[in-house]
């Protein structure tokens, strides 16, 4: 068909044949670039040999995962430390937050600006900083023995684990719970400070029912970034500490790919799972609103 004759089209019939050329051309870049390498992860886990064959057709990498401790003990692990650090997000991301956008504090646009810091730097950095920071000869080894005359470290330990979670998930949650409170009316709050109310009184009752949704969202954001952390974790945890990420590139470096897969599946149907509860959770929530 000539450029010509797509001229002289009626205007609806053109707008149908530019709609289905967008659609083939959309759907073939994402079938390739997004749903393709995810659909043959998929494909491997359910494959007894990838190096024999790539035809699925078994489950027994996923029987293997749920059956042996040391195999689903790397995921569990996953589920806990994202389960704390959401907890810790929502107090301290809403914490910081709430004080750069509102600007209770001197600096909060620095503040603001800062909380993005952890996006920008390459996760391995932040773990070595980390590993800097609260090893055997960081500054808070050297404050413990100062003080009380006993070492003090966090290195291989959960709690480094959870520190450097909470540091790669930190902007997700304050750039969502500050994008919230950008969205209130300060008219209400300040109404309500007029009538009598206390600062927390106001925020229990007016302001954190409206960031409810923000919360939420942060929380998903927070979790599938927590599950899905590597680059920090590789540096900071130990043998007997992995996490699923690490045993996903233990297993494929070994040359277990299906294994890996299997792991690989399990991590997108917990986020993707989140996610569409997250997002079914807002729907309804603006519909009553």
């Amino acid at each position: 068909m000539t450029e010509a004759y797509v001229a002289k089209l009626p205007l609806e019939p053109r707008e149908k044949l530019e709609k289905m050329a967008w659609t083939v051309a959309v759907w073939t870049l994402f079938g390739l670039f997004v749903l393709g390498p995810l659909v043959t992860v998929l494909a491997f886990s359910l494959t007894h040999n990838v190096f024999e064959s790539t035809r699925p057709g078994t489950l027994e990498h996923y029987v293997r995962l749920f059956s042996d401790s040391q195999l689903y003990g790397p995921l569990l692990r996953s589920f806990e430390v994202a389960f704390v650090v959401v907890l810790v997000q929502l107090t301290l991301g809403t914490f910081v937050a709430t004080a750069a956008v509102r600007g209770r504090v001197f600096g909060a646009r620095l503040l603001d600006a800062l909380s993005n810091i952890t996006i920008a730097l390459p996760s391995v950095v932040v773990g070595l900083a980390l590993l800097a920071f609260y090893g055997p000869f960081g500054p808070i080894n050297a404050f413990a023995r100062f003080v009380t005359g006993n070492p003090f470290t966090l290195t291989w330990t959960l709690w480094i684990l959870v520190l450097a979670h909470v540091l790669e998930t930190f902007p997700y949650m304050v750039r969502t719970v500050g994008a919230g409170l950008q969205r209130l009316d300060p008219r209400l709050e300040s109404a309500a400070r007029s009538l009598g109310a206390t600062r927390w009184h106001v925020f229990r009752t007016i302001t954190l029912p409206q960031l409810r949704p923000s919360l939420v969202a942060g929380s998903v954001l927070v979790l599938s970034r927590s599950i899905a952390e590597f680059g920090a974790t590789i540096i900071v945890v130990s043998a007997v500490l992995r996490t699923a990420p690490v045993k996903i590139y233990s297993e494929a470096e070994s040359g277990s790919l299906e294994l890996a897969a299997a792991y690989s599946v399990v991590l997108m149907l917990v986020s993707f799972t989140a996610y569409l509860a997250m997002s079914r959770w807002v729907g309804r929530t603006n519909a009553a609103i």
